[in-house]
């Protein structure tokens, strides 16, 4: 059975191994390697890049544990108290970038597999690729190489050893202003296209969105702009803006570019990018990302079996495909805060680590709950 000790020194293995989006490939052999060492019937990676494995249970389902291995780039070093990378644990917590985000909880669902002895359900183990850069990418591929459709998805996102329960959608838009060039000493002969897409910029942010009870509110918010020819003494006569807009339950693909069009007076299309992944395998794809929420009975068993309150995400999730898409039920359980991912002296809490594999396995070990007859 493996110890605290183990897990934690895993969880730095992990932190101490860059695998930015596309190159998660080290990081794969890691948890390949330290599954079959834990024991489970069997583990392979995909095609894309993808850690699979099962354990096989007594009883009838299936659920499935999801995360990913991918991180975020650690930005400026300087702003960092230690190597993003070194895998240090001070102070009682594991410090480095991806620690929180989501090493520490894929270290603990490993772990897990050897707290469980027989799982009540078929128990899946997903470990993807490229969440950070396209949410879902790699469940979708996991979930067709599996073959099967779990009762339950468990993401190992970090919740603070809550439930969570969804999140809102995202959809990545690009917003297109034209205009007319002029000598840019005589702006008023030519046609801004930058000053349209400033001025719309800027009311996006005051802008009356739709509100949800439970996931907040939808928000639109500018992150990039270019623009064409982008040069003095030249106004410009084309501008892009990125929008990175929230969505929220009931809002769609066609209801938000309608809004972001403005009635159809400058153009928003959804973003296309094409995925590469460390095994050669490439994929275009579009950056739309379902809201979800799971109000199913689902949600008091697990927080019966956990002990555990219940939270809702403010980023997103791989749960855009498994719920957003698919209507898979679908819930969070992972070690360490939110608000720490994506920052410098990203951490979690070397305790948090062993109680999230001590819940992983509670879960797995507890059977489903049937549905009630009629």
């Amino acid at each position: 059975m493996p110890t605290d000790r183990e897990l934690v020194e895993f969880a730095a293995e992990l932190v101490r191994t860059p695998s930015p989006s596309g190159a998660e490939g080290d990081v794969a052999a890691l948890i390949r390697d330290e599954l079959s060492r834990v024991g489970v019937d069997w583990v392979r990676v995909d095609g894309v890049g993808n850690v699979l494995a099962k354990v096989s249970g007594s009883g009838e389902g299936a659920i499935l544990f999801d995360g990913h291995m991918d991180v975020v780039p650690p930005g400026d070093e300087a702003a960092w108290s230690v190597d993003p990378f070194a895998g240090e644990v001070r102070g009682g917590r594991l410090v480095g970038r991806g620690a929180a985000d989501m090493k520490g909880a894929v270290a603990a669902m490993v772990h897990s597999v050897g707290l469980i002895g027989e799982p009540a359900s078929d128990l899946y183990l997903a470990f993807v690729v490229h969440e950070e850069d396209q949410e879902g990418f790699g469940l979708r591929h996991a979930l067709d190489e599996l073959g099967v459709r779990p009762d339950l998805v468990i993401l190992g996102e970090a919740t603070g050893l809550r439930v969570a329960v969804g999140h809102r959608g995202r959809v990545e838009v690009a917003l297109e202003f034209r205009g007319r060039t002029s000598h840019s000493s005589m702006p008023d002969v030519g046609d801004s296209a930058l000053v349209k897409a400033a001025r719309a910029a800027l009311e996006l942010g005051e802008a009356d969105l739709p509100d949800h009870p439970l996931l907040g509110r939808a928000t639109a918010c500018p992150v990039a702009i270019s623009c064409s020819p982008g040069q003095i003494p030249v106004v410009p006569d084309s501008c892009e803006v990125l929008v990175d807009y929230r969505m929220v339950p009931g809002e769609t693909r066609e209801s938000v570019l309608r809004f972001l069009s403005a009635g159809g007076t400058r153009e928003a299309r959804v973003v296309r990018r094409e995925i590469r992944c460390y095994t050669g395998f490439s994929e275009e794809v579009e950056a739309f990302f379902p809201a979800w929420i799971y109000e199913g009975p689902l949600v008091d068993w697990a927080q019966r079996v956990l002990g555990a309150g219940r939270t809702v995400w403010r980023f997103g999730t791989d749960g855009s495909y498994s719920a957003g898409e698919e209507g898979i039920p679908t819930l969070g359980y992972g070690p360490g805060e939110e608000s720490a991912a994506h920052t410098p002296d990203e951490s979690v809490e070397v305790g948090e680590l062993g109680r999230a594999a001590e819940g992983y396995a509670r879960l797995a070990s507890s059977g489903l709950p049937r549905p009630s007859p009629g």
